[in-house]
């Protein structure tokens, strides 16, 4: 018996877990999502070839009247993007070496575009990025982890309308770690703004239009830009 992930609309691309076979399916009716399931299968692709592992894309099939895909999973725990990045310090600092251990040393590199904690499985030491819909080719190398490190915080104060003094000392610490690494200082810098002016481009324009609520930098308020900015000095 399959369980329903995601299922907000017809428009849209529902997800089900089916359990005993391990597998996730992606399912959409609608011709314009279509190009999500391709990014999703283009990025596993690329991932897998990066970690050396078998590719997890089981099965997929695309006609004018539906596009699903079935991806294998591992067995892992879920975690909870809103959760304190308190709680979550250790499955960042994972992803975190995950990403410097084995992406590509170049200046533009391909990225996940929406790397956040719930889109990270860790189980026994064993890392994965998954949910490659919005991936893409051609982004500067640390793109993910600074989108990733951001969300760490913004997710739990977007709930609670504030960030607690050893929230914001956890998140100093592993941004710290990131400033050491070979990431743009533009970046860096003002990430809001980077994330802003990249979101300009048609492919981005397009994404928002398909999923309103889907990446987060769209709806960072003011008083949240405030305390980034200052975290980041």
């Amino acid at each position: 018996m399959a369980t329903i992930l995601r299922n907000s609309d017809q428009n849209k691309i529902k997800v089900l877990y089916f359990p005993k076979e391990k597998l996730i399916r992606k399912i959409t009716f609608n011709k314009k999502y279509y190009r999500y399931l391709n990014n999703e299968i283009n990025g596993l692709q690329w991932y897998s070839k990066l970690i050396k592992e078998e590719n997890n894309i089981l099965d997929f099939d695309q006609n004018k009247n539906f596009y699903f895909l079935d991806i294998k999973i591992f067995n892992s725990k879920k975690n909870v993007f809103y959760r304190s990045i308190i709680e979550n310090e250790n499955l960042i600092k994972s992803a975190i070496n995950h990403y410097i251990k084995i992406w590509p040393k170049k200046k533009r590199v391909y990225y996940h575009g929406d790397l956040t904690v719930d889109n990270i499985l860790f189980y026994r030491k064993k890392i994965k990025f998954i949910d490659w819909e919005l991936s893409g080719n051609n982004e500067i190398w640390g793109y993910d982890l600074v989108y990733l490190l951001i969300s760490s915080i913004f997710f739990p104060y977007d709930i609670n309308k504030n960030l607690t003094n050893n929230e914001k000392k956890v998140f100093k610490k592993l941004w710290f770690q990131l400033k050491t690494y070979n990431i743009s200082k533009e970046l860096l810098k003002d990430p809001i703004k980077y994330f802003t002016n990249i979101y300009k481009k048609d492919k981005w324009k397009q994404t928002f239009l398909d999923h309103p609520n889907k990446i987060y930098p769209k709806i960072i308020d003011k008083k949240f830009k405030e305390i980034l900015k200052n975290l980041i000095i």
